[in-house]
């Protein structure tokens, strides 16, 4: 056989393997392939359609954009330029990067902490340095992807890996108490599930682990600058103060406005991370830019406007909450809910893309969750409520949303 037959034999099955383990299939692909001309975090435009209120951006305090963000951002171009010089550990480390650490992990209540590319990128290389041979990590079963990734990475390099109940705590102390005492435990939990935007019981989690001896890891990509009074996460929700024991981690793309990771801990665990994680390693450090922009974040985060917004976010959830649950839209009665993520239960993974798609035909966007995202059969629609929406926008995305499961088959 000609050997560029041979060829396109073998990427025809390698395309097959990459399009079977895809997780952004379906609407995801078709979403990501509609670029848009506009996106100021409360509409989106693409060309030749409708504007459409958009329902489904992280920025929880509406801080992309902000004059200030922006303005910090900009200066850093300046001294600095766009891009970097290395790695972290080579020579592409600066003083914005020594000064967010230390502001981020006093934000969270830590020593010390360590900045990552990408929050994927934060878990997927710290989890498997973390856990090694021998090593057991137990993970709840909802828990993000990047997460998954990691666990995987850690089994691939001898960790035992188990999953327990979502939030449930009685089978995590099961598996706990099978756990061999001479070797690490680490249980690795995200503070606001990104499906369902339900916390995790973070007293008794914790709880759990000192009375077993094991290690916490916390993913607060939902909860940093959201729960709290001050926004420092589900710790300052349930008015706890973190502990040695607790690893606290966190993206930099959702409430703080800019990209990257950090992982927050005792300062002789993250002078080890700075040269043993291979995304601290291997991977260029964050630029100037994205630094600045996380450092003007976390300023406004931090002040009484970061109040003020918190404020504002929590009325927005209290009122998508009322409404949804009196169009029907919500599984269970309104309740109390502390995260910007609400879910829409529809079940079937084509219906809940044709009622997606019908919302978008009506100007509101939403984002489906069908598998794999979503387990086979409880498909939703994810919707993430901001500090930039008002009680008009919110009332317009409920009935777009209510007419559309209504009239979809």
């Amino acid at each position: 056989m000609p050997q560029h037959l041979v060829g396109n034999e073998a990427l025809v099955r390698v395309q097959q393997r990459v399009r079977e383990h895809s997780p952004a299939r379906g609407a995801y692909s078709e979403l990501y392939t509609r670029a848009a001309a506009a996106f100021d975090g409360i509409s989106v435009c693409y060309p030749g359609e409708p504007e459409q209120i958009v329902m489904t951006t992280y920025d929880y305090l509406g801080l992309v954009g902000d004059p200030a963000v922006n303005e910090r951002a900009k200066k850093a171009i300046d001294v600095h330029g766009v891009g970097g010089h290395g790695t972290a550990v080579a020579s592409a480390s600066l003083r914005l990067h020594r000064e967010l650490e230390r502001r981020l992990a006093e934000f969270v209540g830590h020593e010390d902490a360590v900045t990552f590319p990408s929050g994927y990128q934060t878990n997927s290389t710290v989890i498997p340095v973390l856990a090694g041979r021998g090593d057991w990590v137990l993970s709840d079963e909802l828990n993000h992807a990047s997460i998954i990734d990691g666990c995987r990475l850690a089994q691939s390099r001898g960790a035992h890996v188990q999953r327990y109940r979502h939030n449930d705590v009685t089978h995590l102390r099961e598996l706990l108490a099978q756990a061999p005492a001479d070797r690490t435990t680490l249980v690795v939990s995200d503070s606001v599930f990104s499906a369902d935007g339900d916390l995790m019981p973070l007293p008794d989690i914790i709880e759990a682990c000192r009375e077993h001896g094991a290690l916490l890891y916390v993913d607060e990509a939902h909860g940093l600058g959201v729960l709290g009074r001050g926004g420092r996460g589900i710790h300052e929700h349930f008015g706890l103060t973190p502990d040695p024991t607790t690893l606290i981690m966190s993206p930099l793309s959702k409430a703080v406005a800019s990209t990257g990771g950090f992982v927050a801990a005792p300062r002789s665990l993250t002078e080890l991370l700075r040269i043993a994680a291979p995304g601290c390693v291997f991977s260029a450090a964050l630029p100037a830019t994205a630094i600045a922009a996380a450092t003007a974040a976390l300023d406004v985060i931090e002040s009484d406007e970061g109040i003020r917004r918190r404020d504002l976010l929590r009325r927005n959830i209290a009122h998508f909450i009322d409404r949804a649950g009196a169009a029907g839209l919500l599984s269970a009665p309104a309740q109390e809910h502390h995260s910007g993520v609400v879910p829409v239960f529809i079940g079937d993974d084509q219906r809940a893309l044709r009622i997606a798609a019908n919302c978008r035909d009506h100007g509101v966007m939403v984002v489906p969750f069908v598998f794999p995202a979503a387990a086979s059969g409880k498909a939703r629609l994810r919707v993430n409520v901001t500090a930039r929406h008002t009680p008009e926008i919110v009332d317009l995305a409920i009935d777009v949303i209510a007419a559309a499961c209504h009239d979809t088959p």
